[in-house]
């Protein structure tokens, strides 16, 4: 488990995101593309901090929830990000990894249980993140402070097969 993982985690948001790419160093490489849609990414690898969640294709689709419901984000600028070409194939090599999109929807629906335990702790959630605006004073702030202000609780690993954590697993 590494220490963003943790829900009390003294990290700041910032450093917890140098950990995480420190463990997925090609997840830096595509925040920092000299494109319009990297800050898309970068904010995505946000949520897997804020979230406490590694980059198992398990653990997309739980972060996915979590965007849904516990997020306030901005539909126009996903599908933008979505559309772009670059980014369209990196998404189009997990999908093929993963069996194609019948692969993803089965993995997707074995972890509906899951999925309604974070649906509910989305609904404890004292306001929704904002995915798009991360502020300086964010980026400073300790993850457990972050957490205690939007009362999110991280879901414990017994939902999650720890060899389902492998931060290089999509």
């Amino acid at each position: 488990m590494f220490n963003f993982q943790k829900q009390n985690s003294e990290q700041t948001l910032s450093e917890a995101l140098e950990e995480f790419y420190s463990i997925n160093t090609h997840f830096r490489d595509l925040a920092e593309k000299d494109n319009p849609n990297a800050h898309i990414f970068k904010e995505h690898d946000y949520t897997h901090v804020l979230f406490g969640l590694g980059t198992s294709i398990q653990e997309e689709s739980l972060l996915d929830t979590y965007v849904i419901w516990g997020m306030k984000f901005n539909w126009r600028k996903i599908i933008d990000f979505y559309k772009d070409p670059e980014y369209k194939e990196v998404i189009g090599n997990i999908v093929q990894k993963h069996g194609g999109y019948w692969g993803i929807f089965k993995i997707y629906m074995s972890l509906m249980p899951v999925k309604f335990r974070v649906f509910l702790r989305c609904m404890k959630m004292t306001k929704k993140w904002n995915y798009h605006n991360i502020s300086d004073e964010m980026l400073s702030t300790k993850l457990c402070d972050l957490r205690k202000e939007y009362n999110i609780k991280l879901l414990p690993s017994k939902y999650i097969s720890m060899n389902k954590r492998a931060s290089n697993s999509i």
